[in-house]
């Protein structure tokens, strides 16, 4: 079938199970199709009017999201960009379309990029913007991508969040005439207002096994805003992603090109599960570091010893590591700071020497006590942020961030350095470069990061581009931790922000995971790690099992429901040993054995999202993984509450081969004296030891016989038989 007249030969990328289509139109680049792969190419042409621009400029589309606005040098807000040129060529393990736009009048170019993942179905996409003028232009928007949605409804999930409920999930419809805002102005983590992330799905609301969805994710650290609005006449949405224009009008010197973050996409007909798998397929794939190499089951010293330790309290947890079976010791906060010693959180920051009062024998003496126990080192930093009270504060107040004549607003009693400026990259890369390079046994790294830019200043940057902060700093930032991160490949970097601010995968280029935040109440953790799964695989997900009553909610948890919780992500412990009674050393010794033989289907494994805890008391999650032909499954379920005239029917598996059997057995049982149970270790699972058909297992389910109480947990392992 011919083309339109109107259109030039069309520029098509493909993934595994989806199509884009472009075509050229009098010098515009037209969005055609963006769906499901078809069989014949010449079924995907439209007509001419129907189409849509594929990255308009404020000069195309003053009304509605567009895709970039810029003030050029003569004052006029104007961009018209035409077609060029384009190329595909093979790059970053996918195909990448570089389509070169140029404006008709002003020196001023656009290569609008999309790099497509055949395996995961995963897109990316970002502009390079370059002023080939000799002046100084502005922009007043620059968003990594636009797209333009044609359907009957719309239903939007986002991702809103704050400190100890990091990444709740909410939907809410777009109607007709009406829009939505999804935004976070909290740099240097941005993740912690929400994470940079939505889920469109198209007609109905979203369904983890049907349904037309559109999930996209931002890879950024800083400032976003995600724009969508229904046409009120013609009842089709048109959206922007990108960093957030209205903190950061960004000046671009003469000769400068500008890169957006990267805005990552991945459809699916089949609803959120499939559109999950896929994000974190392309997650494991690359998306973060080291995404197929195993995590280390670790002990953080944090909840177990805050500021108050010296070397035999450090020592003492070391020796329930090991009689735990743990991997990897981690030092949390409290280890540095001589003329202002680091015992609270008012003091410290940014002297980054080893306190001699409390570690006279340093961090080499920790390693070595930590190698003769048979496990590996790890250490908290912040290294972007300063206390007042400082060694680094005294001799550079002027090194922080800061408006000129005005207070400074402290968090956490804390300033925020200035990653806009060169000296500061270079004295937090040689800071780092020096505790890592002396102390080699160091290898894991948590990266915190408790403070936001609340006073937006620069003193290294002109009066002129003081709204560039915002965008200079994550490069700033970025720029440290690529050439830190090169320099030791071998160690294991955690991205934190007071808990979840930094979940996102700008950060997560640079980092193995990220905590999921300091909420470690496993009640509420059963809902934010939820959350996050829409978006990040397990691998990137630290959970940790803490004490009773927790410290945060003051919640008492049975040690089980703990260790369930924790054990469907990188399962980590955040305790003092000693508190833990024989028998609950005991047990954490066999959950931590049981977690072992299961973290490659957990870390590694396919996901899916069986009971939702936001609609229902129960909540359930599968994963499965293929080894030697053979697929092998974890099932997790978590019964928040139960009430006296309730029931809860079988639940039902996904992703096994209907055609294959199954052995079912329940692990990682009580061992703690419940009242309400006879015997605390009996099974609950009716189907424990029995062989299955998948097919059986997939429609039928597990039948779980619940106490009458809340907060129990079950963990099930399945595994198929010759």
């Amino acid at each position: 079938m011919a083309l339109p007249s109107a259109f030039a030969a069309p520029i098509l990328l493909e993934t595994g199970t989806t199509t884009l289509r472009l075509d050229v139109n009098d010098g515009k680049v037209a969005a055609t199709y963006f769906g499901p792969k078809v069989r014949n190419e010449e079924d995907l042409t439209v007509p001419a009017d129907s189409a849509t621009l594929f990255y308009p400029s404020h000069w195309d589309a003053q009304t509605g999201p567009h895709g970039i606005a810029i003030t050029q040098p003569d004052g006029q807000l104007a961009l018209d960009p035409v077609y060029e040129s384009h190329a595909i060529t093979d790059a970053e393990g996918g195909k990448l379309l570089r389509l070169n736009l140029k404006d008709r009048r002003y020196p001023v170019t656009l290569a609008v990029c999309v790099l497509a993942h055949a395996d995961s179905n995963v897109f990316e996409r970002w502009v390079e913007v370059t002023n080939g003028g000799d002046k100084p232009i502005v922009l007043n928007k620059a968003a990594s991508a636009t797209l333009h949605f044609k359907a009957d409804k719309y239903f939007l999930t986002s991702f809103p969040g704050t400190w100890g409920r990091e990444a709740s999930t909410r939907e809410q419809e777009i109607v007709q005439g009406g829009s939505a805002l999804l935004r976070s102005g909290s740099t240097p983590k941005g993740a912690a207002d929400g994470s940079p992330a939505f889920i469109l799905s198209l007609d109905k609301p979203a369904e983890e096994t049907t349904g037309e969805v559109v999930l996209g994710a931002l890879a950024w650290s800083g400032n976003w805003a995600f724009q969508f609005d229904n046409n009120a006449t013609s009842n089709e949405v048109d959206a922007s992603f990108g960093y957030d224009p209205g903190y950061s009008a960004y000046t671009l010197d003469a000769g400068k090109t500008f890169t957006t973050p990267r805005l990552l996409l991945t459809r699916s007909n089949h609803g959120t599960g499939e559109a999950s798998r896929n994000l974190h397929h392309w997650a494991r794939s690359g998306g973060i570091r080291c995404g197929d190499q195993t995590r280390d089951i670790l002990l953080n010293s944090w909840e177990g010893a805050y500021f108050k330790f010296d070397e035999s309290v450090l020592h003492g947890m070391m020796d329930g590591c090991k009689q735990m079976g743990v991997e990897l010791f981690v030092l949390d906060d409290g280890w540095f700071g001589n003329a202002h010693p680091r015992d609270n959180d008012k003091a410290g920051l940014g002297d980054w020497q080893v306190n001699a009062t409390k570690l006279p024998h340093g961090i080499e003496g920790l390693v070595n006590a930590a190698k003769e126990r048979g496990l590996k080192f790890g250490i908290w930093v912040e290294p972007e942020m300063v206390n007042p009270q400082s060694d680094l504060y005294e001799k550079h107040p002027d090194w922080v961030v800061a408006m000129k004549d005005h207070p400074r607003r402290e968090g956490r009693n804390q300033l925020v350095l200035d990653l806009a400026r060169p000296e500061v990259r270079e004295f937090i890369h040689g800071v780092m470069d020096k505790l890592l390079t002396e102390n080699p046994g160091i290898v894991y790294i948590k990266w915190d990061c408790n403070h936001t830019i609340v006073d937006p200043g620069s003193g290294a940057l002109a009066p002129d581009r003081q709204q560039n902060l915002q965008v200079d700093y994550i490069k700033g930032y970025y720029e440290v931790l690529d050439k830190l991160t090169k320099a030791h490949p071998q160690v294991v970097f955690q991205a934190c922000g007071s808990g979840g601010g930094r979940a996102d995968y700008g950060a997560m280029k640079y980092h193995h995971e990220f905590w999921t935040s300091d909420n470690t109440d496993p009640y509420d953790r059963v809902f934010i790690q939820w959350s996050h799964s829409y978006l990040f695989p397990a691998i990137a997900m630290a959970a940790h099992v803490t004490e009773s009553p927790n410290h945060y909610s003051q919640r008492v948890t049975p040690l089980k429901f703990r260790f369930d919780v924790a054990m469907s992500g990188r399962l980590g412990l955040e305790l003092s040993p000693k508190k833990l009674t024989p028998q609950e050393l005991d047990y954490a010794n066999k959950a931590v054995a049981e977690y072992k033989r299961i973290r490659p289907v957990v870390q590694s494994g396919d996901l899916y999202r069986l009971k939702n805890p936001y609609k229902g008391d129960l909540a359930a999650l599968q994963y499965v993984r293929e080894e030697s032909g053979a697929k092998h499954s974890v099932f997790f379920a978590y019964l928040k509450e139960h009430r006296l005239i309730s029931g809860y029917g079988p639940v039902a598996l996904q992703g096994l081969d209907p055609a294959k059997r199954y052995k079912v057995v329940e692990i990682n049982r009580d061992g703690e004296k419940i009242k309400y149970a006879k015997d605390p270790n009996a099974s609950i699972v009716a189907e424990d030891g029995k062989t299955l058909g998948g097919d059986f297992l997939m429609t039928r389910g597990l039948a779980i016989n619940w106490s009458w109480r809340a907060l129990q947990s079950v963990a099930v392992e399945i595994t198929e038989v010759p």
